[in-house]
């Protein structure tokens, strides 16, 4: 089974404390902040335990509010940003494992499926084919990556990731085929968002946060 663990990665953002502090803080003043945008709702009076401080401006607070959701939504993103590009590896390894997408026959040693329209290599001279890894390099711009090996004459042995350009086309690997391995992409991103926890876990708070700060923008320009 290709990919990174999953459980893992879980485990890693359900006990990651800081992460947990910034997501509470962004949700909270994205829920409030949508709430005075879109019911037309105005804070009229707040307990700080000692004071009590009534907003007369509540366009102020308004702008106020919109001005820390976008800060809250910079120190979110510093605290998640690690855990962005395991999102990609999640359903990439998904798309891999894919059999109709890519498998690798180990009494041949070669790939088979969609991508062994492309990957013309026989494993026995490079067995790390057995486990690679799909990337985006640009705007519809795919590559697959394995471990490779190679020697020198003054360090010895040393491994290194080769690529293969899936934009790279000949008789057997067409546009079409590749816009076929977009279809495969785009399922399994779609399967990603509805069907597995960690990316709704890790996004949900950014897309409040956007909706509220569109929302602020449109009661703005209604004004």
């Amino acid at each position: 089974m290709l990919g990174p663990d999953i459980d893992q990665y879980r485990d890693d953002i359900d006990n990651d404390e800081g992460l947990a502090a910034k997501r509470r803080a962004l949700v909270i003043v994205s829920l409030l902040l949508l709430a005075l945008s879109v019911s037309g709702a105005s804070i009229k009076e707040a307990n700080t335990f000692i004071f009590r401080i009534e907003f007369s401006n509540h366009v102020g607070l308004t702008y106020l509010l919109g001005a820390a959701v976008i800060f809250l939504l910079l120190r979110y993103y510093a605290y998640a940003q690690s855990y962005h590009s395991q999102l990609f590896d999640f359903w990439s390894a998904r798309l891999l494992n894919d059999y109709r997408v890519f498998s690798y026959n180990s009494a041949e040693d070669e790939v088979q499926g969609l991508l062994g329209k492309r990957i013309d290599i026989w494993g026995g001279d490079e067995p790390g084919i057995q486990e690679p890894r799909y990337r985006k390099v640009g705007m519809l711009k795919r590559n697959i990556v394995y471990t490779s090996e190679g020697e020198d004459d003054q360090h010895g042995a040393y491994s290194y990731n080769e690529n293969i350009e899936l934009n790279k086309y000949s008789e057997t690997w067409t546009r079409k085929d590749f816009r076929k391995l977009l279809k495969f992409e785009i399922k399994y991103r779609v399967e990603a968002i509805l069907k597995h926890r960690e990316y709704l876990d890790l996004m949900f708070p950014y897309l409040l946060g956007i909706a509220a700060i569109i929302s602020l923008i449109i009661k703005l320009y209604q004004q």
